[in-house]
């Protein structure tokens, strides 16, 4: 999966506004060059300088092509302190790059003014400052600082470290990229420090380096179609249903095998509208087939809603083929009574189906309010009913629920979806796979699940 490369929209307006010095920090392996490449793509101007003391630009342009259609390849600057002569450096390399030669701090500041000055507006890019320091001088940067002042240009500093420091308090914003383990992946923030006269909507950002891109994710936010259009189903397999979404099908290898139970588990503070395409898109897939499609809804989302989802995207027929199962008589009768009346009710609308035709969604949440420990009987007994006739049912329940275990057990697949910062992070415990985020993608006319991949 190919991402447009993205920065949090109060880091970009500081960054257009004119003189002003940034400094990235964070330990090896943060994603801080990839951040700071992506700054010069999405900018474009002012024109950018790279300058490089860790990574060879040749080295540079193969591990992230994109670069080289983003940044003039003069611009990509070798400021290494290397202890081979420039003229032994190949002719090819030397006619492409740029290249500082220095041995000391005074001839490093000269070659860098004699660069910049006559440049007019431009965004330098120093990576790293502990490079150009060990060279040179452990307080270069204020001689650096100086340089940006006089020159009215932008800086941005790349540092290794996490902790506060002399720079910090010299430079107009700060930005820390950390990894944060979760679930056993990575997760990878960018916190906003500061930006001096910046407003800052948020100060912490989860973002991904995916394909040696840097793409940030903004709070979780449903845009409507601009033109509602109908589904169009992704096609079955003899062996596997499709989820309804081109990324869970890829990432279950194919999508759900035939006759399987799906548990999704809610996290704390995840909505309605971050679980509800898990349900809806395989839902409606199954109706656009000439399928049927069951379910009981969960506590807080009524039948009206449900059908009004359903009537966007297929049509009236299609939508005749829908059922919500509704509960008989409840006056003087027991928890074990009224879930034994659930489950014959349930019986009997799925004895009407065909093998293979039909998805069955479960609110467990409300069920479980309803009838108590007797649904994990109906629960076992709507499982078999599932394998023999080879429908695809899906459970929905709240982290927390008592008998989750239980119902764990029984499922076939395990997904979670947990919140953080306002992101909505998709990831499976059974079958064990990595990390997602959750976004909706209406470009179609209709809705599409997109899951995209921390790495």
């Amino acid at each position: 999966m190919n991402y447009a490369t993205s920065l949090p929209e109060e880091l970009e307006a500081f960054l257009k506004a004119q003189d002003v010095s940034l400094l990235i920090k964070g330990l090896p392996g943060t994603g801080k060059t990839i951040l700071a490449l992506s700054i010069l793509k999405v900018l474009r101007e002012p024109l950018g300088f790279y300058i490089t003391t860790r990574v060879k630009p040749r080295n540079l342009i193969d591990d992230y092509p994109w670069v080289g259609d983003a940044i003039p390849v003069n611009h990509i600057i070798d400021a290494s302190k290397s202890i081979f002569p420039t003229a032994l450096v190949k002719e090819d390399a030397r006619k492409d790059f740029g290249f500082i030669k220095y041995s000391d701090k005074p001839s490093f500041i000269s070659e860098l003014y004699q660069r910049l000055k006559e440049g007019g507006n431009q965004l330098v890019i120093l990576d790293s400052i502990e490079g150009i320091q060990e060279a040179t001088s452990q307080r270069i940067y204020v001689d650096l600082l100086d340089i940006q002042r006089e020159l009215g240009i932008s800086m941005i500093f790349i540092s290794e470290y996490e902790d506060e420091k002399e720079l910090d308090y010299l430079v107009d914003g700060v930005v820390l990229l950390k990894r944060e383990l979760f679930n056993g992946e990575i997760l990878r923030v960018l916190q906003i420090n500061k930006l001096r006269g910046a407003r800052c909507r948020k100060h912490a950002y989860l973002f991904t380096l995916n394909n040696g891109v840097f793409k940030h994710f903004e709070p979780f936010k449903l845009q409507p179609p601009k033109e509602t259009k109908k589904f169009e189903p992704l096609p079955d397999s003899e062996t596997h249903f499709s989820t309804g979404s081109r990324d869970l099908d890829d990432i279950l290898g194919g999508g759900y095998e035939k006759g399987s139970t799906i548990l999704l588990e809610m996290g704390k503070n995840v909505t309605r509208e971050a679980y509800l395409y898990f349900i809806i898109l395989p839902a409606v897939s199954f109706l656009s087939k000439g399928k049927v499609a069951v379910g009981t809804p969960s506590l807080g989302a009524s039948v009206e809603l449900i059908f009004s989802y359903f009537l966007q995207f297929v049509g009236a027929e299609e939508l005749k083929r829908a059922t919500i199962l509704r509960e008989g008589v409840t006056q003087d009768k027991s928890k074990p009574e009224l879930a034994e009346d659930f489950f014959r009710t349930y019986e009997e609308t799925i004895s009407k189906v065909k093998p293979e035709g039909c998805a069955i969604a479960w609110g467990l949440d409300s069920l479980l309010n309803k009838y108590g420990n007797r649904l994990i009987h109906v629960l076992e007994e709507a499982k078999i009913d599932t394998q023999n006739k080879k429908l695809l049912t899906a459970w929905m329940i709240k982290h927390g629920t008592s008998g989750i275990d239980k119902i764990t057990s029984m499922a076939d697949y395990h997904f979670k979806i947990e919140e953080k910062g306002g992101v909505f992070i998709f990831h499976s415990q059974k079958p064990r796979t990595g990390v997602y985020i959750i976004e909706i993608d209406v470009s179609r006319g209709y809705p599409e699940l997109k899951l995209l991949p921390i790495a």
